[in-house]
């Protein structure tokens, strides 16, 4: 690299786009970025040249020159915005990523431009340079690193509302929690993450991943239909932006299919137009773990595992669940091979597994205990005795049934007590009953009064203060003024008439207080009045008139009021006639449904008793025909003894007749 610079200009551009070997491109690139002007177009031309550079340096794969580029340019970036800095960084820090092998490196310049971040207090950049960290640190295995690194930068970016930096940030503690096999609080940093991207607009690579990573954690939980649908969905996103991440979010749609026995799916998948695009090893082996399911071969399966091994066992999420599934295949086996017979040996059924005799009769008896076929192993005999399915017995549902019915009579009975009872306390004591609902009434009175309380306060302060405001200030504070001085004037008609709709002797401590609040309200009013008023006799009139009037309303509201309370008298008489009238009406109709119910349990129970009868004949016939058996096998008995015994008399006879001719 000489030491004399170029001019930044579009010349020195072409120049080394035209050099012919890239050595000495980049010897023209420095050149240019070591001129010292400062100019907008210089800048401009260095920026294009930082670009070109980077790219070559790249393809070239010198990693350490990227990271020596970063240190040389610190200078220039004090000289262009922060924006344009952050943009650099990032480039430079992705070009270093694409070349092989240099993970230590990535994250000791992430390390590095986190310091000078910190130091430039260029908190933007340094956020996004440490999620990269993070990543990079998640990828190296070094989990608890990045965990403490996460934490504080959440805090951090939630106090920002960075919502788009959030949500990565989220996704990759979830990921991080997962890969500890902390599930609930992958879950958390999930839901997380999707809360922050509903509320912006995600990239669809962003919104892929997120359902690549929901797919993973229910297939983790063994919702494999779930997880399907999740990763159809990053599916479609990756394939339709052509990232490569499509290939494995379509090798775990086709590992859900496996592992719900639904293998014959999977040629289909690889083989539709969205498939063929992706065919390769991955496909080809849940293609052949798909072919070692469905003819529930482990021989098959050992097979494909050994010939995909980069694709099956090197792959941490289907890697997960290849045990299961093995258990599965043998599960299947072992019930394809006992299927034909009621009894047969563990070692003939070892012998065509082709596994050891312990672990064969270790997940038989595994597979009894959980009720994956009826059996037991007779271990003295080295042998496996299947069970026909047993039939249920009809007497425990009929027996449950007459309980359940039983219990329901009980219950009907239970709440036509309470009924009764409370209709009696409601005829003994309607005072309670009423003071009752006075009291639920006036809470919602003080309810009210608390909110004008604090209104009141509110408008007194402001207009006590609004004196030694500016003229543009005072006009917005009396408008603010009016509006509350509008809502003082709803809660007080709130009030009125929550306080004349209760009895006669809560109403008349209620409107005494309420005539108060008048007062204060209208004082207030005229106190505003006069502040904003800019002639003060005028204002002083308008008060003593407005006094005048106050009192004529007052009169003629006490009259009003003594009206009102005579019409509220007459109107509470007929309202508790209709409401004793419509007790009575629903306390017919509900002895009407009890007794509806009784009489449907009643027919629920004589059919159970008729169910129990049929089973006592079931029986009496059942010990006939066995009392029948009996008397037959005595018979039976009798009769070989008698055959038993002339046999005997006649050999004996024999016998006799041949030693005494003798």
């Amino acid at each position: 690299m000489s030491s004399s610079y170029l001019p930044a200009t579009t010349d020195s551009i072409a120049q080394a786009l035209e050099a012919k070997a890239p050595s000495e491109a980049i010897s023209i690139l420095y050149r240019i970025l070591e001129n010292p002007s400062s100019s907008s177009e210089a800048l401009r031309i260095k920026e294009q040249a930082i670009t070109n550079l980077t790219d070559l340096l790249r393809q070239e794969n010198r990693a350490e020159d990227l990271r020596n580029l970063l240190t040389q340019l610190r200078p220039f970036f004090n000289l262009i915005p922060k924006a344009k800095t952050a943009k650099i960084v990032r480039s430079i820090i992705d070009a270093v990523a694409k070349v092989p092998d240099t993970s230590d490196l990535q994250i000791s310049l992430c390390k590095e431009m986190v310091q000078w971040t910190r130091a430039e207090k260029r908190t933007f950049l340094r956020q996004r340079v440490e999620a990269r960290l993070a990543s990079l640190l998640m990828e190296s295995k070094e989990y608890s690193e990045a965990l403490s690194l996460l934490s504080g930068l959440i805090k951090e970016v939630r106090r920002l509302d960075d919502k788009l930096l959030l949500v990565d940030i989220d996704l990759l503690e979830s990921k991080l929690h997962f890969s500890l096999r902390n599930l609930p609080k992958a879950k958390a940093s999930l839901t997380a993450a999707r809360t922050a991207a509903n509320s912006i607009y995600v990239p669809p690579a962003q919104q892929g991943t997120i359902d690549l990573q929901s797919g993973i954690l229910h297939a983790e939980e063994k919702d494999y239909k779930t997880a399907y649908s999740y990763f159809f969905e990053a599916f479609e996103a990756f394939n339709a932006l052509e990232d490569p991440r499509a290939v494995f979010s379509l090798k775990y749609m086709l590992l859900c299919k496996i592992m719900v026995s639904q293998a014959d799916d999977v040629a289909g998948i690889i083989s539709s137009k969205a498939g063929l695009q992706y065919v390769g090893p991955e496909l080809d082996a849940m293609k052949a773990v798909a072919d070692a399911h469905s003819k529930r071969s482990l021989k098959l399966f050992e097979t494909a595992l050994r010939d995909f091994k980069a694709q099956l066992e090197e792959d941490p999420i289907v890697h997960r669940h290849l045990s299961s599934l093995y258990d599965t295949l043998l599960e299947q086996n072992l019930c394809r091979l006992i299927e034909p017979f009621s009894r047969v040996e563990i070692a003939h059924i070892a012998e065509l597994i082709e596994l050891p005799i312990d672990h064969v009769e270790k997940k038989l008896s595994q597979m009894i205990l959980d009720k994956k076929f009826a059996g037991t192993l007779d271990q003295g005999a080295g042998c496996l005795i299947i069970f026909d399915d047993p039939k249920t017995d009809a007497i425990y549902p009929a027996t449950l049934e007459t309980i359940s019915n039983i219990g329901k009579v009980v219950d009907s009975l239970y709440t036509l007590q309470i009924v009764v009872f409370s209709i009696r306390k409601f005829s003994i004591e309607p005072v309670g009953i009423v003071c009752h609902v006075a009291i639920e009434m006036s809470e919602v009175f003080e309810g009210y009064e608390r909110q004008y309380c604090e209104l009141s306060a509110n408008l007194s302060r402001k207009s006590n203060s609004s004196a030694l405001l500016p003229d543009h200030e005072k006009k917005q504070r009396f408008s603010e003024i009016k509006v509350g001085l509008d809502d003082a004037d709803a809660l007080i008609r709130k009030m009125d008439l929550e306080a004349r709709s209760l009895q006669p002797s809560v109403k008349a401590v209620l409107l005494a207080k309420l005539r108060e609040y008048k007062s204060d309200l209208n004082k207030l009013k005229r106190e505003i009045k006069r502040i904003t008023s800019p002639d003060a006799n005028q204002a002083a009139r308008e008060e003593l008139l407005e006094s005048g009037m106050a009192d004529v309303h007052a009169v003629s509201s006490d009259q009003r009021e003594r009206m009102t309370m005579s019409v509220e008298r007459l109107n509470q008489s007929s309202d508790r006639i209709t409401e004793s009238r419509r007790t009575i009406l629903e306390t017919e109709e509900l002895g009407v449904s009890i007794l509806q119910d009784l009489h449907q349990q009643r027919e629920t129970l004589l059919h159970s008793h008729q169910k129990l009868h049929g089973v006592d004949d079931a029986i009496d016939k059942s010990k006939r025909v066995l009392t029948a058996m009996s008397r037959r096998m005595t018979k039976h008995k009798w009769i070989i003894g008698s055959v038993i015994g002339a046999l005997i008399v006649a050999i004996l006879f024999i016998l006799y007749f041949k030693f005494s001719h003798h």
